[in-house]
């Protein structure tokens, strides 16, 4: 009986393994079509641009893409990103690129680098709020859940701290979402994350604050500074790196097959920061380097209460830091 059962097994490994590549393929085939290029010529000579999460996957072409510009391009790490400046620099010949270390889990790191920001540089024409995580669901120093405060809360206190070096040019703030933004769950009363058991639900539900808080910003900011969010697609990064063991590895070979390479990734992010013309769209969510519609859940009211209730919990959480 066994000896049948195996032979049956071997006989119809090929078939499957045959079936599986196909569909591999045609996920990848479709995964190219939406793999939308920016093909702005835009040159960025004299302005200074600020990426986070610079140090690979997305945030990395993005600063390379504007460092080839000619921008000074600052990133911005909790990893030391020498190496990703000196790939940038030999890539683009241009020698006006640093990083700066930023950990966005810590609100004291926040704020040490946004004095250093604000102290070190004449105006900011670009900030590009890129890192993120996705991890096992942790709770930081400050008693925040790592996911929510790396994704939503640091890069919303980073910008607030900021912003006098946007203001004085015709800036843009570009925040780098996720299209699962629409499953998440706004909970007022649990800005800190620390309800949600499933590290999954912790990141869609920062995602949407995300998208909702570029909505409220855009509502505050002076004309001369737009802000956008954006889906960069399914992109395989370093961003699942926490799952190890066979299953993690499966799902990386996986990822390198059917979705997109960084460089495809990034080309919504590099879009909304050389785009002409686009200030009129402030606020708004894009994808493959368009306008997107949000769902019912991006709100007018969800928007306030959500710009409104997190500048509270951020003044209580820092009040006292030094």
């Amino acid at each position: 009986m066994w000896l049948e059962i195996v032979i049956t097994l071997v006989c119809l490994l090929p078939a499957i393994l045959l079936g599986y590549s196909i569909r591999l393929l045609i996920l990848k085939t479709l995964t190219i079509l939406e793999a939308v290029m920016c093909n702005c010529k835009t040159r960025l000579e004299g302005k200074t641009v600020l990426v986070t999460g610079g140090n690979s996957g997305i945030g990395f072409e993005t600063a390379k893409n504007l460092a080839q510009r000619g921008a000074r391009v600052i990133i911005a790490d909790v990893m030391n990103a020498e190496k990703s400046v000196e790939e940038i620099i030999r890539f683009t010949g241009n020698s006006k690129v640093e990083y700066r270390y930023l950990n966005l889990a810590n609100f004291k790191s926040v704020k040490a680098f946004a004095e250093d920001i604000n102290i070190t540089i004449d105006h900011l024409d670009i900030l590009v709020n890129n890192a993120g995580c996705l991890m096992d669901n942790k709770v930081s120093e400050d008693g925040i859940n790592m996911i929510m405060q790396v994704n939503y809360l640091g890069p919303y206190l980073l910008t607030k701290l900021i912003l006098p070096k946007l203001i004085p040019t015709q800036s843009r703030i570009v925040n780098v979402s996720s299209g699962m933004y629409f499953c998440g769950e706004l909970d007022l009363q649990d800005l800190a994350g620390l309800k949600p058991k499933n590290f999954f639900k912790s990141y869609i539900n920062s995602k949407l604050c995300t998208v909702l808080w570029t909505k409220a910003l855009a509502k505050t900011l002076p004309t001369n500074v737009s802000v956008f969010c954006l889906h960069p697609g399914m992109v395989a990064t370093n961003i699942v790196g926490f799952i190890k063991g066979p299953i993690g590895s499966f799902l990386k070979k996986c990822a390198t097959v059917i979705v997109k390479n960084p460089y495809e990734g990034a080309q919504t992010s590099i879009h909304l920061c050389v785009a002409p013309n686009i200030e009129v769209l402030s606020g708004s969510y894009f994808s493959n380097c368009k306008v997107a519609t949000t769902t019912k859940i991006i709100n007018d009211t969800n928007i306030d209460d959500l710009w409104n209730e997190t500048d509270l919990f951020l003044n209580e959480k820092i009040n006292g830091i030094h």
